[in-house]
């Protein structure tokens, strides 16, 4: 911790002054406007002014306030969760004055999700017979994902059902929205990737072996690319499909592989490294975590729980491995932020957002604050892919349909020349 000293002035416009230790200038800062102080001056200490405890009224409430923070900290991280398995066993539980079978019939429209409208409708037609909380949830929330049914019971007992899947809903809607953006920018290029293929080969195999013989029979000499093109021309004739059905094959198999080995968060990894579009999925990830992990922390469901909630959410593999992880380590002692740094499932980008995890009001506009910074970048990140992929596509059907035509063309110029 530093120390730093301060010349403040509040609301009356008496001057206050004296000392307070904080972990950085703009942590001492936020300390001290949250006092309803304006600050004049604040200077960071040396060894030699270090002060000894200051009976200051101010100093009392900021000490009073890191107090709090850190009982908070405490609290937080207590294993004794206050996320429960069963709810209570009454008719109906209600939601900020609600009826909570209104508020299922409400997400109900708001989703576009059909069997998660089904759901919620079958969840309200129950309550509203009689059924219990836990009797309906029990019968329903089998059919959706653990992660929803995780959610849907926390929401429901602290009252903060409908911010939680209305997040959560709105969270599902931008995954769907930028894999559909990233989907059809590259299912565009591959089309016209596998057309260019397709005239490649057919240039290949048809083409430029007919005017294999001709050249033979001619005798003519043939520069350096209408030699290569026609041992490319001799390998596609020979092995062009075969090797086509291995190359395919073993990326099927090497694939797949890290589902038979549940190596899944590794596989993910490596994907986050390839540019662009690494860098869009990871971007979309951490902008979805960052946004129901604030809501989820709203409706004051303790960290552990809520970092694993808010990561399974984005159905990130290798954020959900590196949470859990990240959840083990601090329930051993470490420091949230800390903790975050050594796991190698997080990017650097990722591990600022648990600087201040410390203080829950500014933690939650932290997470809201990265949550749209992220998913800008995503946004960016996606019509830098759209452009950069049309003129790489097109450079690739210019060179593979030029190629095996100058390749071509260059001796039967040198033909013509001959003969005339």
């Amino acid at each position: 911790m530093n120390h730093y000293s301060y010349i403040c002035t509040d609301d009356n416009g008496q001057e206050k002054h004296g000392f307070l230790q904080a972990k950085n200038d703009e942590s001492a800062r936020i300390n001290l406007m949250e006092q309803g102080l304006r600050i004049v001056r604040l200077d960071l200490c040396s060894g030699e002014e270090i002060p000894q405890p200051d009976t200051n009224a101010v100093s009392e409430n900021i000490a009073s306030s890191n107090h709090q923070l850190s009982e908070y900290g405490k609290t937080a991280w207590n294993p004794d969760t206050e996320f429960l398995d069963h709810l209570p066993k009454i008719s109906q539980l209600n939601v900020h004055g609600m009826p909570l079978s209104a508020s299922m019939r409400t997400l109900a429209e708001e989703t576009t999700s059909r069997k998660l409208s089904h759901t919620f409708q079958r969840i309200a037609i129950d309550l509203e017979q009689g059924t219990t909380t836990e009797e309906s949830f029990s019968r329903h929330l089998k059919h959706v994902p653990q992660n929803l049914e995780s959610l849907i019971r926390a929401g429901a007992q602290t009252e903060q059902l409908e911010s939680i899947i209305e997040n959560y809903i709105e969270s599902q809607r931008l995954l769907v929205q930028s894999r559909h953006k990233v989907m059809t920018s590259l299912f565009y290029s591959c089309v016209l990737v596998l057309g260019t293929f397709s005239l490649f080969y057919f240039l290949m195999v048809s083409v430029v072996t007919n005017f294999q013989s001709i050249f033979i029979d001619f005798g003519i000499e043939l520069p350096t690319i209408t030699i290569l093109t026609i041992s490319i021309s001799n390998f596609l004739s020979s092995y062009g499909l075969s090797a086509l059905a291995i190359l395919l094959f073993s990326f099927a198999g090497i694939w797949f592989s890290f589902d038979l080995f549940k190596m899944q968060a590794i596989r993910r990894r490596l994907i986050n490294h390839i540019p662009i579009l690494g860098n869009i999925l990871n971007y979309t990830s951490i902008a979805l975590f960052c946004r129901m992990l604030a809501t989820i922390i709203e409706a004051k469901i303790k960290l552990p729980e809520a970092i694993e909630l808010a990561a399974k959410t984005t159905k990130d593999p290798n954020l959900i491995a590196g949470c859990v992880l990240l959840k083990q380590r601090t329930r051993e002692g470490f420091d949230l932020l800390e903790a975050s740094i050594e796991i190698p499932h997080f990017s650097q980008n990722f591990v600022p957002i648990f600087q201040w995890q410390d203080r829950p009001d500014i933690f939650v506009d932290s997470l809201r604050a990265s949550s749209n910074i992220f998913q800008a970048k995503a946004n960016m990140k996606t019509g830098v892919l759209v452009f950069t992929l049309q003129p790489l596509v097109l450079i690739g059907i210019i060179v593979s349909i030029g190629l095996p035509i100058v390749a071509i063309y260059l001796p039967l110029i040198k033909l013509l020349n001959d003969l005339s």
